[in-house]
């Protein structure tokens, strides 16, 4: 077997060294666009996109790693899921019915908030569905006679009692503190 000649080796290494530096270059350009994407993706500003693609050009190893650092934490995208579902529960919270009297969250299915005592809906005389309080007519049995300004409520008030009789005027006043010996 005969060995290689040195310039064969040569040629072989550089060959070797030219395709090592393609793969490098097109790994170093690859990050620059990944980096100039990303950050796309992460922040509306042209400004910031630009410099985090400058960064990673300028700075080939260290520039990714002081990019992975400092970019934004989320995407837009994630961001943007994010407002949703916090408007989401906030809506859901929101459409909670509330006492009017002290802003409590009651059940629909509630004639009187338990908290304040506060009347919330009404019972039909007919078929005792539930009914809001403004409402003039059932709309569950068509009952016409529910009157929105009467609550049937039990009087459970007690009478006042009857007046004390006033004292008969006498005509001789006898003076307090002295007393007679």
């Amino acid at each position: 077997m005969d060995l290689p000649t040195l310039e064969t080796l040569v040629s072989y290494l550089t060959i070797v060294a030219a395709v090592m530096g393609a793969l490098l270059a097109a790994l170093w350009l690859s990050l620059v666009v990944w980096a100039f994407r990303d950050m796309r993706a992460r922040s509306r500003d042209p400004f910031a996109q630009l410099l985090a693609a400058l960064l990673v050009a300028a700075l080939p190893v260290v520039g990714i790693v002081i990019y992975f650092i400092l970019r934004p934490p989320e995407t837009l995208a994630e961001a943007y899921e994010r407002a949703l579902e916090e408007e989401a529960l906030l809506q859901e919270i929101e459409e909670r019915p509330h006492c009017p009297g002290c802003s409590r969250v009651i059940d629909d299915k509630w004639l009187l908030c338990p908290h304040c005592h506060t009347r919330l809906k009404k019972a039909c005389q007919d078929c005792n569905s539930l009914l809001e309080l403004q409402w003039n007519l059932c709309p569950y049995c068509g009952n016409h006679a529910v009157d929105p300004y009467k609550a049937n409520v039990v009087d459970t008030a007690v009478p006042a009692p009857d007046p004390l009789p006033e004292p008969e005027e006498t005509d001789e006043v006898e003076p307090i503190g002295e007393v007679d010996m």
